[in-house]
């Protein structure tokens, strides 16, 4: 039988194919994980999306347990230990930690959710595979611990007691949705300020990024994830992997669509994985501003493609429905502490905000296949007096497309460089001095040391 140990204070679980003694485990790896829940939404399996590289012979220990299951068609190894009528998914936006024996068969695997999902409410069902922690740890290694010297009462009492944070309405939104249905320039709006670059290209955003509204009820966190997309390299990939690791994690999903457009097979795509989470959901009909004979059908064909708490139509670019929707957000969010001080906009650095700009711009006045193999990089950052001067280096992948940015006697370069400083100094306040550099990187969005030399890695 499968055995699982909870630790309530790294908030992770980890499930047992096998006994682990001490030197047993020789690699470690990492891969993308589902719970699966009871209509109560408690526990009762676990999915594990494997790849390529294990094969079904690594796979012997958890295989040997009744209820697990493995499609060689997808790499997914199903654990369903006991039954449910109705059963749901829930994704973990940690990649689950496997572990393996010396040679390469997979002894267990650690989930930590995020917690939000209040792990330790819903653990009743896996009560009969459960095990304590320190029996499921190796017995009579190492010395005793020591214990920590009890605090003597006078200094408890000298201890300032705590104000009470006030209780607002706080937390995270989660922005998701296919390339250029504008959910950048609706954070935007709703910010009333220029905190994500926008394009009319699509894939402009890469990570997420956070935006912060708030008020005096509330603090709203949106999260603006990368548009959804087939991705073509290593890079879109990655952005497409942020994105959807961003819907568990939120305390509300709004699903961004373009109105004026019937849904395509990515929309169906983003609502099948949002089908998969029980947060809170709300359709966000954006560009009501445009021309749509057919609104009405398309409303219909959005609204099937899932069950929606809430739809609501909007027009990012002419700030329409801002309002009512900021009040069903605030709505629905869980009372906390307030989580970022009153008058940030983002959780974004000068620095990358700026490399952005200049990326933004690239976007804006380039064609082709330039805008999407360009990445930029801050070389230095210096205080100048009244001013801050920096260098950053503007990376392709072909020659050729090096000499399209620099331009006829740099030409291209410099109206890159002169757009990008006016909005990088009316981002920061002050004079800037904006010095760029073109350099060819081959093919690094396929590259994945580029990939992390460049800051593309899930700690973004």
């Amino acid at each position: 039988m499968i055995a699982i140990s909870h630790d309530p204070d790294s908030g992770t679980l980890y499930w047992y194919f096998t006994d682990i003694i001490a030197g047993s485990t020789d690699g470690e790896g990492e891969c993308d994980a589902t719970l699966l829940l009871d209509e109560d939404g408690q526990i009762i399996g676990l999915e594990l999306e494997l790849d390529g590289s294990v094969s079904k012979s690594d796979l012997t220990f958890a295989l040997g347990h009744p209820g697990v299951r493995y499609d060689p068609a997808t790499y997914t190894l199903s654990i369903q230990l006991l039954e449910a009528a109705d059963i749901d998914a829930q994704p973990i936006s940690e990649s689950a930690i496997l572990d393996f024996d010396l040679v390469g068969m997979i002894q267990g695997a650690e989930i930590q959710p995020a917690k939000t999902f209040g792990l330790d409410t819903r653990l009743e069902r896996l009560a009969p595979f459960m095990v304590n922690l320190d029996e499921a740890e190796d017995e009579g290694e190492g010395e005793a611990p020591i214990a920590p010297p009890a605090i003597p009462p006078a200094a408890e009492q000298a201890a300032p007691a705590a104000e009470p944070e006030k209780s607002i309405r706080s937390g995270f939104v989660a922005l998701v949705g296919k390339p250029n249905v504008g959910k950048s320039t609706l954070l935007n709006a709703i910010l009333g300020e220029k905190v994500a670059i926008t394009s009319p290209k699509p894939q402009t955003t890469r990570i997420p990024m956070r935006g912060i509204y708030t008020r005096p009820d509330a603090q709203v966190i949106f999260v603006d994830t990368p548009g959804i997309h087939d991705p073509r390299t290593k890079l879109g990939s990655f952005m497409v992997d942020q994105a959807r690791r961003a819907i568990p994690d939120a305390d509300i999903i709004c699903f961004v669509v373009d109105i004026s457009e019937p849904p395509s097979r990515l929309d169906r795509k983003i609502a099948e994985l949002m089908r998969r989470t029980r947060t809170p959901k709300l359709l966000v009909l954006n560009k009501v501003d445009l021309p749509t004979p057919k609104g009405q059908q398309n409303l219909e064909a959005y609204r099937a493609l899932g069950t929606w708490d809430m739809e609501l139509a909007v027009s990012a670019t002419k700030q329409k429905g801002l309002d009512t929707l900021l009040d069903e957000l605030v709505k629905r969010l869980p009372e906390g502490a307030q989580l970022f001080p009153d008058g940030q906009r983002t959780d974004q650095g000068s620095r990358e905000r700026a490399s952005e700009l200049v990326r933004e711009q690239v976007l804006r006045l380039t064609e082709q296949e330039v805008p999407h193999s360009v990445a930029v990089e801050v070389e230095e950052w210096e205080e100048r007096g009244a001013a801050i001067y920096m260098r950053m280096t503007v990376y392709v992948e072909k020659e050729s497309q090096k000499a399209i940015l620099i331009g006829a006697k740099g030409a291209m370069l410099k109206q890159i460089g002169s757009r990008a400083r006016t909005g990088i100094e009316r981002m920061l306040g002050r004079a800037a001095y904006l010095d760029l550099w073109v350099k060819t990187r081959t093919n690094w969005r396929d590259d994945p040391s580029s990939l992390r030399w460049l800051g593309y890695t899930d700690k973004s």
